[in-house]
C-alpha cells in the first residue's frame, strides 16, 4: 500500500517538474513604452512584451515576463535569474563579449530630440557646452560619448525615462534615442509637446557602435534555447502574428524588421 501511495505521488510529481523545466523567464526593462511599460492596472504591456508572449506561444512553452532594472538585466541573467532578455537590447561586440543573441527581430533607429525652434546641425562644435541626457549603458549612450563627449556634458540614468524629464525640467538640451520610444512615450505625449528631432537618423548602418539590431539575449551555453527563439521568430513573422502586434501598438511603418 505504502509502495502504491508513493507512485501515486511520483506520477503527480513527474508531470510538474517537467511543466517547470518548460516555463521560461523572461525579464525587461519596463520603463521604455511603447515597447515595454507598466500599465495603469500596475502589469508589464508594451509591443515587445506581446511579441515575448507570441513567441512563447509558438514555442509551445509558458512564459513570464519579469520586469528588472536595465542595468541589472545581463547580470541577472548570468546568474540564471531568469532564462533570456527581451528588451530592445541591440547588438553589440560588447554585450556578445557576456551574452549570445538570438536573431535580429527589428532594426532600431536614433535622432536626437530638443526645444522646437532649434536652428543649429548635430555637429560637435553645434552641441559645444550643450548638455545630452541619455539612457546609461546603451549604444546611444556610447554613440554620444564617442561623438560629442568632448564638446558637451554627457548626463547618464538608469531610467528610460529620466533623459526625457531632464529635457522638460531644462537640465538637459538634447537627449537621444530610439526614434519609435521617443515619438510614443514622449513626443505624442503632453510633457513632449515643446520638443521635436532634430538631426540625422543614425543606425548601426552608419555607426556599429549602435547596433546590429534588438534581438533576445541568452546565456552563451544555452544553443538550444537560441535555435527555439530563433525557429519562433521566423513563424511568428511569417504566420503574421508580429505585423498584427506592430498595428496593435501603432508601430506599422515604424519599425524596420
Amino acid at each position: 500500500m505504502k509502495k502504491q501511495t508513493t507512485l501515486a505521488l511520483l506520477s503527480l510529481i513527474v508531470p510538474l517538474a517537467a511543466h517547470s523545466a518548460d516555463t521560461l523567464r523572461i525579464a525587461t526593462d519596463a520603463t521604455y513604452p511603447p515597447f515595454e511599460y507598466v500599465d495603469a492596472n500596475g502589469k508589464v504591456s508594451g509591443f515587445e512584451v506581446d511579441f515575448a508572449y507570441a513567441v512563447c506561444k509558438e514555442m509551445k512553452v509558458q512564459c513570464e515576463v519579469v520586469n528588472q532594472p536595465w542595468d541589472g538585466l545581463i547580470p541577472g541573467l548570468q546568474v540564471k535569474k531568469y532564462d533570456a532578455i527581451m528588451s530592445s537590447m541591440n547588438i553589440t561586440d560588447e554585450r556578445r563579449k557576456a551574452v549570445d543573441f538570438s536573431k535580429v527581430y527589428y532594426l532600431m533607429q536614433n535622432r536626437f530630440v530638443t526645444a522646437k525652434g532649434h536652428k543649429g546641425e548635430i555637429q560637435p562644435a553645434a552641441l559645444s557646452g550643450k548638455t545630452i541626457a541619455v539612457q546609461t549603458g546603451t549604444p546611444q549612450d556610447r554613440f554620444v560619448t564617442q561623438q560629442f563627449g568632448k564638446s558637451a556634458t554627457i548626463k547618464r540614468y538608469v531610467n528610460a525615462q529620466d533623459p526625457m524629464m531632464e529635457l522638460t525640467s531644462g537640465r538637459a538640451d538634447y537627449t537621444f534615442g530610439n526614434t519609435v520610444q521617443l515619438q510614443k512615450g514622449f513626443l505624442e505625449t503632453a510633457p513632449g509637446k515643446g520638443f521635436e528631432f532634430v538631426g540625422p537618423v543614425f543606425d548601426g548602418r552608419q555607426d556599429k557602435v549602435l547596433g546590429e539590431g534588438v534581438a533576445v539575449a541568452l546565456r552563451k551555453q544555452d544553443s538550444a534555447l537560441k535555435a527555439r527563439f530563433n525557429a519562433a521568430i521566423d513563424a511568428v513573422k511569417k504566420k503574421g502574428v508580429y505585423h498584427e502586434l506592430l498595428v496593435k501598438h501603432k508601430l506599422d511603418g515604424l519599425l524596420a524588421d
